[in-house]
């Protein structure tokens, strides 16, 4: 039996959507309350970097005491940021104060509109315990450097300047880069996954700051892929692959020393970006039409043979 059960835990941890399981039948509904397998399915479905960001958004209903232990004991990564943006969320939302205004009748109408907007955030419902428990383990992992009320992706900002010009900004990384590998490798600074929609997912800006870093230093990736974030080049695709073309392509063409790549220049750089796991796909290529669309008459054929070379390379 014990066979069976860790079998049927196997194949939950691969169904999309495991709530239409669990309405199968009763076999299926412990399996999914069991909190070792909605960590084995959290962990399948979206990775160690990104686990505990869902684990987080299912509320807690899903989220449970037993289930964050399980993460935990299976190496999904708390990153120092992950703590930070958590306070600064739950820090808005107070259940229980809108129970009470609930309870005392205070104008239902606003009351309702406040409930609904509330319960859109990202970690709203997300229990004392579980959220204690996350705390303790920041505080255990990071200790006098946990900083909860910091926030790393403003520090990744100033370290690698990235509203400065180019080559001040590559100039600055290398000043910085002892303190940004410390911000990778030891405060798991890892962004939340991209959405342009829904709330608590990271903005663009923010995986601009990083893709800027990743165009400017490589290396980077690496770093990323060292802690366990292998959906670095996924979540950074069409970002970056558009940042080396403006890199090679800037707006400011007057600029001294400028001289317009060819194709082969471009595809000697674009191949670095390649080999540490970048896609030409459609969303980039796309991506970089768009950015120059201005300027396709100038410089729109030797883009389109950059790609060209790309795609024979594949």
């Amino acid at each position: 039996m014990k066979i069976l059960y860790e079998i049927k835990i196997v194949i939950f941890k691969y169904v999309e959507n495991p709530i239409s399981l669990a309405l199968a039948n009763r076999a299926w509904y412990t399996i999914f309350h069991d909190p070792h397998a909605r960590s084995e399915w959290l962990l399948n479905k979206y990775g160690r970097a990104h686990a505990l960001f869902h684990a987080v958004r299912l509320g807690r209903n899903f989220l449970t005491l037993d289930v964050i232990k399980c993460l935990m004991a299976k190496k999904a990564i708390l990153s120092r940021y992950f703590v930070q943006r958590l306070m600064l969320q739950c820090g808005g939302c107070d259940g229980r104060l809108l129970e009470l205004r609930n309870t005392l009748n205070v104008n239902q109408e606003d009351f309702k509109r406040l409930n609904s907007s509330q319960k859109h955030h990202w970690g709203y419902d997300l229990s004392v315990d579980v959220f204690i428990y996350i705390l303790e383990e920041a505080i255990r992992l990071y200790e006098s450097d946990v900083y909860i009320k910091g926030n790393d992706f403003d520090l990744l900002h100033l370290l690698t300047a990235s509203s400065s010009m180019i080559s001040l900004s590559s100039e600055r990384i290398q000043v910085d880069i002892e303190q940004i590998k410390d911000l990778i490798l030891n405060k798991k600074l890892i962004p939340f996954p991209p959405s342009t929609r829904e709330h608590g997912y990271e903005n663009v800006h923010q995986l601009n700051i990083l893709a800027r870093a990743i165009v400017l230093y490589p290396d980077l990736v690496n770093l990323w892929k060292q802690i366990g974030y292998h959906e670095i080049c996924k979540d950074t695709n069409s970002l970056v692959i558009r940042g080396v073309y403006l890199l090679l392509f800037p707006s400011n063409t007057d600029q001294r020393n400028w001289v317009c790549p060819d194709e082969n220049v471009i595809f000697k750089k674009l191949k670095i970006f390649i080999d540490l796991g970048f896609k030409l796909d459609n969303q980039s290529i796309r991506a970089v039409i768009y950015l120059f669309r201005d300027r396709i008459s100038e410089i729109g054929e030797v883009i389109l043979k950059s790609f060209y070379l790309i795609c024979k390379d594949k």
